[in-house]
């Protein structure tokens, strides 16, 4: 006996699978892992110094708020 090699279905093939199925089928099929990147000193240093705005704002807005209601 001779080893066959696996056939992969056809682009056509795998559109009209895809087709046929309903919306959960669907996004069970297309959903993938994407692992977390790791981030490099840079990069950390905008997303904390971005984290940090958003507190300050946070603060001011509050201020605001406090003082026009008294």
């Amino acid at each position: 006996m001779t080893k066959k090699e696996p056939t992969h279905p056809s682009v056509a093939d795998q559109t009209l699978a895809l087709a046929s199925l309903e919306h959960d089928q669907l996004v069970g099929a297309k959903k993938h892992h994407i692992p977390r990147r790791h981030l490099k000193g840079p990069e950390l240093a905008v997303l904390w110094s971005l984290r940090l705005y958003l507190l300050f704002m946070m603060s001011v807005v509050a201020y605001q708020v406090w003082t026009a209601a008294h």
